[in-house]
């Protein structure tokens, strides 16, 4: 007998969030489990529409409330939606913000900025998404770094769905070009890459992935998807990178495994990676990052280890 299960993607909307809910709602679907989702985000609804067109499984349902109240949908849900929940035999909230259910409950947390920042607006979001896990069967987190940051009362909750493997490849041979990422998020600390590179004296194409503004003297380039994405960044040689925070980091995966070396900062998320072809910085430290950068650089290499990720959600279903 088949699984009703309550894929609530309330709030999800960002590339990457979007992203990994792909992957687990095509796993889930090949279940053969009875779906329904919640959205409330039309981009997210046009990614997933095709999915649902021969699939008598599939349902999808719109919440038009406004975000901040999804943390209560339990109490101004309509009593029809609220039975159909309650009735299912799991949900899943994908979207860190999970509400109270009579089933068996998992919340995915993909934002771990309220647990290491102490502003107004993260000291809220940490109040919410920790009485989403109080209230949670199961936590659901990606890889290790990420349940180190929560309290020890929730470790027998918590589910790892993150994998990593090595394998070797051909190293990239554009030499000479550096990639990033522009972001106009404070965390991603774009303005220090550019500091950064400004300061740079050798030669060296840089080129900068939707950079908020066009910067002078780099090559900017703009992505509407994240193939186009991938495309640029398998053109350079040096993938740079600079976040304070990051749940995976999934852009160095993915440029590793184009055959890009890596110059990273020492941070959690970067603890993975190891190997002569990935360089670790002193965290905003612009000398370090130069040296490191021109180490790269410098660096001549026919083959060298990549890290795949990916998840396991098949893990998830054995709870359910």
């Amino acid at each position: 007998m088949g699984k009703k299960l309550i894929l609530n993607a309330c709030g999800v909307k960002s590339l990457g969030g979007v992203k990994l809910f792909v992957e687990a709602f095509e796993l889930i679907v090949e279940s053969r489990t009875e779906i329904i989702v919640l959205y409330s985000e039309n981009e997210f609804f046009s990614e997933l529409k095709y999915q649902s067109d021969d699939n008598k499984k599939i349902k999808f349902i719109k919440i038009t409330n406004r975000r901040f109240l999804h943390p209560y949908l339990h109490l101004i849900l309509n009593k029809n939606l609220k039975n159909i929940i309650n009735e299912s035999d799991a949900i899943i909230h994908f979207g860190n913000f999970g509400f109270k259910t009579k089933n068996k409950s998992f919340v995915l947390i993909q934002n771990i900025l309220p647990f290491v920042k102490t502003d107004i607006k993260n000291l809220i979001l940490k109040y919410y998404i920790s009485k989403s896990m109080e209230s949670s069967d199961h936590i659901i987190v990606q890889l290790s770094h990420v349940s180190k940051l929560f309290n020890e009362k929730y470790k027998n909750k918590i589910l790892e769905i993150g994998n990593i493997e090595e394998h070797i490849i051909e190293a990239n041979k554009n030499s000479g070009k550096l990639v990033f990422f522009g972001s106009k998020v404070t965390n991603k600390n774009f303005q220090f890459m550019v500091d950064v590179l400004k300061e740079y004296d050798d030669e060296i194409k840089v080129t900068i992935i939707n950079p908020p503004e066009t910067i002078p003297g780099f090559n900017c380039v703009y992505t509407e998807t994240n193939n186009q994405a991938l495309k640029e960044l398998s053109e350079n040689d040096i993938y740079f990178h600079a976040s304070d925070y990051e749940t995976v980091g999934l852009p160095l995966y993915e440029a590793q495994n184009l055959g890009l070396k890596l110059v990273i900062p020492q941070k959690p998320y970067t603890t993975y990676f190891n190997g002569e072809s990935v360089f670790i910085y002193e965290h905003k430290n612009l000398k370090s990052a130069l040296l490191k950068i021109k180490e790269a650089n410098n660096l001549k290499i026919k083959n060298f280890k990549a890290l795949i990720y990916n998840e396991n959600w098949s893990k998830i279903l054995k709870y359910i």
